[in-house]
């Protein structure tokens, strides 16, 4: 292990090779070889980082599943095409910030996160081992060098959107300190995503996934210090399918691992609700980001499943 750092953060590592299968939201596994495993503290944030390898049909089958959080949305602009199919691929994850909190409350050190992963599985699923407690944050493989160039070491791959937003925390001069909305905009901003302030509360914005486009709204109370993100979906759920749609969103909320569906009865309008409470600490961009890609992803991967249960 080694410890980097001074006065106000401090770096804790391990270097491994070590089997470790996750677990989906589905139950299915996902094998892996675990490479690393990184936690680092400071006086304004924390974050804990994983490495680990996986064979290509698993990588694979974790995008098709959008798991560790690799939605499309995230690998937009992205390399993720230029990677060679059947060679084995790197990746480097991050501890949702919500859970990094819980695990820090008990365990204060490297040594037991790594022990916490590795226990042994006696009955139901190991928190830290479900895949969608982490976000995956960069993909790489090795390239094969020529012969005249053997000594070194290439690789290639891609960053996600979950590693862009450590770029934009590292740039607010002071995130404990700034508005809600100072964040919030600042965060659309910097991804170049257009939008519209209908009031001191609102921010509206249109978006278009794989599967359709929708409102987007961003909701805030500096007051409460809350932050929730809408997507709403464009077509109104009419009177006679009210009751069947109920029931599958009930059903689907079961299973979701953050944020709601939501429906009025009144009027049948449908959405997808993300937020949080930051009374007892502070919005940062990476924060937001996570609230605000989870709920686009979440509803682009629905979209088209909302509009069959309405025909």
């Amino acid at each position: 292990m080694a410890d980097h750092g001074a006065n106000a953060e401090a770096e804790s590592r391990l270097e491994l090779d070590h089997p470790l299968t996750f677990t989906t939201l589905t139950g299915d596994p996902i094998h892996a070889r675990l490479k690393r495993l990184a936690l680092a503290t400071g006086d304004h944030l924390a974050t804990c980082t994983i490495g680990f390898e996986v064979e290509w049909s698993t990588y694979v089958l974790i995008l098709a599943g959008d798991w560790f959080g690799m939605f499309s949305a995230t690998r937009e602009g992205t390399t993720a095409g230029l990677l060679n199919e059947g060679q084995s691929v790197e990746l480097q994850a991050s501890l949702r910030q919500s859970l990094l909190k819980a695990v820090l409350h008990n365990q204060a050190d490297v040594e037991d996160i790594l022990k916490t992963l590795l226990q042994e599985q006696t009955d139901g699923v190991l928190p830290l081992r479900m895949s969608e407690c982490w976000l995956i944050e960069e993909v790489k493989q090795l390239v094969e060098l020529p012969d005249e160039l053997t000594g070194g070491v290439l690789k290639q791959g891609y960053r996600t959107l979950w590693a862009d937003q450590g770029v934009i925390k590292s740039e607010e001069a002071d995130p404990s300190v700034a508005a809600l909305n100072e964040i919030v905009e600042s965060y659309l901003t910097r991804l170049e995503w257009s939008y519209e302030r209908i009031d001191d509360t609102i921010l509206r914005l249109t978006f278009r996934g794989d599967h359709g486009q929708w409102v987007v709204l961003v909701r805030t109370d500096e007051a409460k210090q809350l932050c929730i993100v809408y997507s709403i979906y464009p077509q109104l759920v009419t009177e006679p399918y009210q009751t069947a749609m109920a029931v599958f969103l009930n059903q689907e909320n079961y299973d979701l691992a953050v944020g709601n569906f939501e429906m009025d009865m009144s009027d049948g309008e449908l959405r997808y609700r993300t937020g949080i409470d930051v009374e007892h600490g502070r919005l940062t961009s990476e924060l937001f980001g996570q609230l605000f890609t989870t709920n686009i992803a979440i509803m682009d991967e629905y979209f088209e499943r909302i509009a069959e249960e309405m025909n």
